[in-house]
């Protein structure tokens, strides 16, 4: 044991030897001073432990009640002492030592009863007459037998008169404030009975000492001090020890000791004190009758209003019973009552109603036997734990069980437990039974549509990735795209295109092999998840597109659909909407060409569609952000390799994907509507260098390349006229030249009209790349067309055949003379290239050999070589 504590120990026990040798050796009213210092030093803790902040309750409760228990002690203490050193002073006839705790009572019901009085009590009106009325009936039943036996005979002192009738008071307040507590009952139900404790020790003490020569005073002043004692501890308990809300705080309107005894005792006192009297001829005075008749009107009119408490209490479980038992007897829910070895000893009317389960046939006997025998050992299990600590588990998951029903059908339920029985708290288990069988069937339903296509009954989108889970080793996967279905919609109607898509689901069926997944991912895309090799795949894919277009007979009518596929190998390690994602790319590579196309998915056009998906959503902003430019590759004049003419080549400088040539970026362009704007910021820029150029070279002209739809677009002849006219551009140094490839889709356009309106403004045209597509010359005969650009494929020299070459050149060059036109040689690459052309008479040139196509500065740098080797008169170099 800790040293220091031994020596506290030792020191009590010495202390308290001490104590109890001086009560035994002094007079009594001395040995009652000493005996209540202990009230003191209860007190002097209080008031220490609520100085320091460390008391588990309301610091001013601590306060107050160490407070009283102080001033108690010292008075009993001091009444001792004037009792001994003073014992013929008196106060008004009354004795120093009897006036001492007299002065003590007021004081100390001024500290007590604040401190028991707080916090208000939350109460409805006839709990507060209740209150009232103990209040009284347990002070007159503290005020009757004490007045009977004393002051019946006449001798009416004042000290004890006063201390009487104002500490019965008190006592009465205290005690019933305690008893009574709702709010901080915890620490009130100590802190109240020690209270009025004291408060009753006190008078006792005044009673006593003020009737030294009563055979009785001196035990009764003993006494009346170690009650202080006693009550002082209390109070330090409750104040100090007690949390006052330990417990959980009761509902608004009830009393928790609406049904305590609290006038037994002192009725059943009054009743012995009044027998023993009148059995010793003793009678009753007019005072008496007095608090005897109030004491058994307050006691009548307490049990009255207890009496209509506790009907409106029964009418109240009445009604909360009948709600019960509607609430059971409607309830979806079946409740049991099982025992600890799981025998159902009760099961609510729903039983009988939602399982047909009769208390004969389940009474008695174990719960375990009505569920399936696989989870019978679970349950057993579940049942077992929650019996050990029902409190424990009473928020836990439920458990699902296969229940076996009185018809003979399995039932899915849930079991939750709902703690003991109050009627039997330890040895019974509430458990809650709830029929799912239906929200079971209801989720399966709703995981099945949320997986398959409301229209086809085919898998969806998401019924094909749950079925790729886990993916294959091998497989692939075909995309189907429909076209045609809008248009049989706004032809015969949506329930047409219905019964179109239907069918459409019905021929995938029937191609489908055992493990194959049919689905639909889109209102026009269908998809087949299936286990075959690359082969088949794309045999079953071919299969369908073909099956797809075949006609359809729907409501009367016939209909007609194209098909196209796409396909993808299956991934494991990418996941099945990767995998679907690139089998959509490989449908979007053949959306341009001819329906019925099947198509596979790689990696290199992933990055063709990524590079065109790239271009489509920057070339809106291309010109804002300057990164269009236009080069200039001059055409020569072969004899003297005079540049004549220039050609604005247009290029588009991306950020991330580098140089985006002409050939790629117009029709992009086409495409999204973008030409107009990107047309009209090419012919000002190379109409205003152009400009600036023929200041020094007259006779120089520019070629620009267009397509043929925009020879019919108002908006770019309006273009080309306001550059020509902005920069003082004259119609004959304009070239408009179309791309052989281009004539070939002049079908809704007529180009040769529109042609001859150019040169009718006396600008000139241009046909480009001649040779390198199927155009005849005699198609050229029909266009009025001033320049033909041969391409290199005519004259370009092929391993072992070079004299065929020179002589397909000599028949354009005399061809193209005799239909009034200027033959430009276009590629010009080797010198072997060039002596060709130059043997075949071909007069203009243009290529990488004669010079590439140049920024604007380098293109005039090039212009004013040749201009100053003309002025001095020297040759200039091929």
């Amino acid at each position: 044991m800790n040293p220091v504590r031994s020596m506290r120990l030792l020191l009590a026990l010495l202390g308290a030897a001490v104590l109890v040798t001086a009560v035994v050796m002094l007079p009594p009213p001395a040995a009652a001073g000493l005996l209540a210092v202990g009230s003191a030093g209860f007190g002097v803790a209080m008031l220490r432990s609520a100085a320091r902040d460390q008391t588990a309750g309301n610091r001013l409760r601590a306060l107050g009640l160490g407070g009283g228990a102080l001033l108690t002690g010292l008075g009993g203490t001091a009444s001792g002492v004037a009792f001994v050193a003073a014992p013929g002073v008196t106060v008004d006839d009354v004795p120093l030592a009897a006036e001492i705790p007299l002065v003590c009572v007021f004081l100390a019901a001024a500290l007590y009863l604040p401190a028991v009085l707080r916090p208000q009590q939350r109460r409805e009106p006839l709990a507060r007459l209740r209150v009232g009325l103990d209040t009284v009936g347990v002070a007159t039943c503290l005020m009757f037998p004490t007045w009977l036996m004393m002051f019946s005979d006449g001798d009416k002192r004042g000290a004890s008169v006063t201390a009487i009738l104002f500490g019965g008071t008190a006592t009465a307040i205290a005690a019933v404030a305690g008893v009574h507590a709702i709010r901080n009952r915890a620490a009130l139900v100590w802190c109240g009975p020690g209270a009025a404790l004291s408060l009753l020790g006190l008078t006792a003490l005044v009673v006593g000492l003020d009737h030294p020569e009563n055979a009785n005073a001196s035990i009764a002043t003993v006494v009346a001090a170690a009650a202080l004692d006693v009550a002082a501890a209390l109070m330090w308990w409750g104040a100090v020890r007690v949390k006052p809300d330990a417990g959980p705080l009761p509902p608004v309107g009830s009393e928790p000791a609406a049904g305590f005894p609290l006038f037994a005792l002192p009725v059943l006192g009054s009743g012995l004190v009044v027998a023993y009297h009148l059995v010793n001829g003793g009678t009753l005075d007019s005072t008496s009758i007095i608090l005897a008749t109030v004491a058994l009107l307050a006691v009548a009119s307490r049990e009255f209003v207890s009496a209509i408490v506790l009907r409106r209490q029964a009418d109240h479980l009445t009604d909360q019973g009948n709600r019960l038992r509607s609430l059971m007897f409607g309830s979806s829910d079946v409740a049991m009552v099982l025992d600890t070895a799981h025998a159902v000893r009760w099961q609510s009317p729903a039983a009988a109603r939602h399982f047909g389960l009769s208390d004969q046939d389940v009474l008695g006997r174990s719960v375990t036997a009505l569920v399936d025998p696989e989870r019978a050992e679970a349950v057993h299990e579940y049942l077992s734990d929650r019996i050990a600590d029902p409190q424990d588990h009473t928020a836990g998951p439920p458990l699902t069980v296969r229940l076996r029903d009185g018809f003979g059908r399995w039932r899915e339920t849930e079991w939750t437990a709902g703690g003991a029985d109050p009627a039997e708290p330890g040895r019974t288990l509430v458990v809650h039974v709830r029929d799912v069988s239906e929200q079971l069937e209801m989720a399966q339903a709703l995981r099945q549509s949320a997986h398959l296509d409301a229209h086809t009954g085919l898998a969806n989108r998401a019924g094909l990735v749950r079925a790729a889970d886990p993916m294959p080793e091998a497989g692939a996967l075909i995309v189907l795209e429909l076209g045609g279905l809008t248009a049989i919609a706004d032809v015969h109607g949506t329930e047409v295109t219905e019964l179109v898509v239907a069918e459409v689901a019905k021929r995938l069926r029937t191609r489908m092999d055992g493990a194959d997944v049919p689905a639909r991912i889109g209102e026009t895309r269908f998809a087949v998840l299936t286990h075959g090799g690359a082969v088949r795949a794309h045999v079953l894919a071919s299969q369908l597109v073909t099956v797809l277009t075949t006609p359809y007979s729907a409501a009367g009518t016939d209909a007609h659909l194209s098909a196209r596929g796409g396909l993808a190998d299956l991934d494991p390690g990418a996941g099945m909407d990767e995998v679907i994602r690139r089998a959509a790319l490989a449908l979007r590579a053949i959306r341009t060409g001819p329906p019925g196309a099947v198509e596979w998915y790689d990696e290199e056009m992933e990055n063709r569609l990524v590079r065109r998906s790239t271009l489509e959503q920057d070339l809106p902003g291309a010109i804002t952000r300057n990164e269009l430019e236009l080069r200039y590759q001059p055409i020569v004049e072969l004899p003297g390799r005079r540049p004549v003419g220039v050609e604005a080549v247009l290029g588009w400088r991306h950020p991330t994907l580098s140089l985006v040539p002409a050939a790629e970026l117009l029709p992009l362009a086409e495409e999204l509507g973008f030409l107009g704007e990107l047309r009209r910021w090419t012919l000002h820029r190379a109409c205003r260098q152009l400009s600036g150029w023929r200041r020094q070279h007259e006779d120089l002209w520019l070629s620009v390349n267009v397509r043929p739809r925009e020879l019919s677009d108002p908006v770019f002849q309006a273009a080309l006229e306001t550059a020509m006219a902005t920069h003082l551009v004259p119609e004959e140094a304009m070239v408009i030249e179309i791309a052989e490839a281009d004539l070939q889709n002049d079908k809704d356009h007529d180009l040769a009209g529109q042609l001859g309106q150019l040169r009718a403004q006396g600008m000139r045209t241009a046909v480009g790349n001649f040779g390198a597509g199927p155009t005849s010359l005699s198609r050229l005969r029909i266009l009025p067309v001033d320049l033909l650009r041969v391409d290199r494929e005519l004259f370009g020299q092929p391993a072992g055949v070079p004299g065929q070459v020179g002589a397909i050149m000599d028949v354009t060059v005399t061809l193209g003379r005799r239909l009034g036109m200027e033959i430009v040689a276009q590629g010009l690459q080797t010198d072997d290239d060039l002596a060709t052309v130059e043997a075949a008479g071909c007069r203009l040139g243009q290529g990488d050999l004669l010079g590439r196509p140049l920024p604007a500065e380098h293109f005039e740098a090039l212009l004013e070589q040749h201009r100053d080797r003309s002025t001095r008169g020297q040759a200039p170099r091929p």
